[in-house]
């Protein structure tokens, strides 16, 4: 699922361990601000704006938490940055603004537009087919195009989703070429071209080959060489080798039930085009003034990386090239999150305004909440030219209390019946909570009535709906400024283990290249994904079940009416087959 960065210059604060930069206001540059200059071009802001700010980041801004860095420019200016937290627990080093983070999605516009850069040079066209750059690629009867790859409406199944129900690696092939290469072994699509849109992080992996192939040079030299040196972004780079010593680099943490858990630099990186992005807040500040003084690309460029998609029934989507549009508040947004394993990020833009925040966070467990932090900056910024709040920002309505016994009889499985999607609502230490994993607890919902939720970290709506004549109990799943998801509850189903037995068997899927185990044993059945230990299938409908990573298992049968295989549905996976060895 996937960040952004700014200029530099840092301040001790005695003997806290913790660098805050100083409120500045200086014109952003076309090359890194120094450390002595930022200070003295204008007046800083207001302390009461300042301490407002901050007080946004008081949880993670001590000697013992990561946290994040923050930089904010308006009118092409640099008007604050500051750094919360450590950079390295371990260590005590604190983060400041020019500490270097795994930025995750936020790598994604910087993909199109090395994408773009080949379009403008007339190596390539955004409506050419993908075909015509990987070959390997399947005919699906479609037009399939590089278009379609930058907008999320390409059809590709989930390649990281297909990586996880593959067995492990060993090949000692390079990540980013492993997962193109699984790509073009999947024979159907997901839905035809043009059609929907869906977030495809594969298909971002996939334009980064195709900047390899088309221009000589790896995705990570041909950005340094076309966009990040010509702009000054002196810290940024497409991490491609995990074993590279980063100078300033910020370590990712994860939290769970015994503490902070220090993430693996091998699991952020080798993946590029989708993610593989390390930058700083004045790197990404420097960027963002580029859609402004254009100096990489041309206006042109820039503004069809900012035009939504048309499908082909005509609507539009939130999405251009790499990046993200919405509204806050009645004001146009342009940005983009990143999420990855230890890091959480945003970058976003108020075009109209010529406002930005840049914010980048090595502490996972503030999730998506990371835009809402950006959100309450810009409510201390623009306050003058915002909108009041509404339901669909999260600022308003405010949580509600309920009973356990009201928490409770949300609890369950539900199924939207159009793509065979799973949730799985839960009560966690007092909590209600959703997930789309039986192996994972989801997100918090945070209750607005006995039957509204907000899904926590985002301006998305859970809605519990009672059952009617004919219909059991709902889900209403209500993304912001998307259209509603309907998922049906489902029973429990129990099987005694003769009614299980026969599923049991070998099954194996050439597009994957793998061999599952079904076992049953007992009362249980489990299933093995060689390297990634067993997991069990809990019986969901007629020869239906889920489970941690499959998620939805449908088995198959023969005309005699004997299991001749399954299909497997996951995220941004649908129909994966797999067919019973005799």
């Amino acid at each position: 699922m996937a960040t952004r960065r700014l200029p530099a210059g840092a301040a001790l604060f005695g003997g806290l361990g913790l660098i805050g930069l100083a409120a500045v206001s200086a014109r952003l540059p076309t090359t890194a601000v120094s450390a002595q200059g930022t200070n003295s071009v204008n007046p800083q802001p207001s302390k009461s704006v300042g301490a407002r700010v901050d007080g946004l980041f008081t949880q993670w801004n001590n000697s013992q938490s990561p946290g994040c860095s923050l930089g904010v420019g308006q009118a092409g200016r640099l008007v604050y940055e500051r750094g919360y937290g450590l950079a390295n627990v371990e260590l005590g080093v604190p983060i400041s603004s020019v500490s270097v983070f795994h930025a995750a999605s936020i790598a994604k516009q910087f993909t199109a537009m090395s994408i773009l850069l080949l379009a403008q040079r007339g190596q390539l066209s955004v409506d050419d087919e993908v075909r015509k750059y990987i070959p390997e690629l399947p005919d699906y009867g479609t037009r399939l195009t590089v278009r379609h790859l930058l907008t999320h409406t390409s059809g590709l199944r989930d390649g990281f989703t297909l990586r996880g129900l593959a067995a492990p690696r060993v090949d000692g092939i390079d990540e980013s070429d492993a997962l193109v290469r699984l790509l073009t072994r999947q024979r159907s699509l997901l839905f035809p071209p043009g059609a929907q849109y869906r977030y495809n992080n594969g298909a971002y992996t996939m334009l980064a080959d195709i900047v390899k192939r088309v221009s000589g040079q790896s995705l990570r030299v041909f950005a340094e060489a076309n966009i990040f040196k010509p702009l000054g972004m002196t810290a940024t780079h497409f991490h491609d080798d995990v074993g590279m010593v980063v100078p300033n680099r910020a370590s990712g943490y994860t939290e769970d039930r015994n503490g902070l858990r220090v993430v693996d630099t091998a699991e952020v990186g080798g993946v590029v085009g989708n993610s593989g992005l390390l930058t700083t807040v004045r790197d990404l500040l420097i960027w963002e003034q580029n859609f402004v003084d254009v100096r990489v690309g041309d206006r042109r460029l820039l503004e069809a990386m900012q035009t939504p998609m048309t499908l082909t029934n005509g609507d539009t989507t939130a999405y251009g090239f790499g990046l993200e549009l919405g509204r806050y508040r009645g004001l146009r947004t342009i940005g983009h999150l990143g999420d990855d394993r230890g890091y959480v990020s945003y970058v976003v833009r108020y075009p109209d305004q010529g406002f930005v925040v840049a914010l980048l966070c090595n502490h996972y467990s503030i999730g998506s909440a990371v835009s809402t932090l950006t959100e309450r900056v810009a409510d201390i910024y623009l306050a003058n030219v915002l909108a009041a709040p509404s339901e669909t920002t999260s600022l308003a309505p405010p949580p509600v209390s309920l009973a356990a016994e009201d928490l409770a009889a949300n609890v369950g499985r539900y199924r939207d019946s159009s793509n065979d999607g799973l949730l799985r609502v839960l009560v966690l230490d007092g909590t209600l909570r959703a997930s789309g994993r039986d192996d994972s607890d989801g997100r918090e919902l945070v209750p607005l009535s006995a039957t509204r939720f907000r899904v926590s970290g985002t301006t998305s709506i859970i809605e519990f709906v009672a059952a009617g004549s004919g219909r059991a109990r709902e889900l209403h799943f209500i993304p912001a400024g998307g259209k509603p998801q309907v998922f049906q509850h489902l029973d429990d189903v129990t099987l005694s283990g003769a009614e299980l037995r026969p599923f049991a068997g070998e099954y194996t899927s050439p597009e994957i290249e793998v061999t599952y185990t079904v076992v049953a044993r007992g009362a249980d059945l489990l299933i093995q994904i060689p390297g990634r230990g067993a997991s069990a299938l809990r019986p969901i409908g007629s020869d239906a079940f889920t489970g941690a990573v499959v998620v939805s298992v449908k088995f198959l049968r023969d005309a005699a009416g004997g299991i001749s295989g399954f299909t497997v549905n996951a995220a941004g996976v649908r129909g994966l087959r797999f067919d019973r060895l005799k």
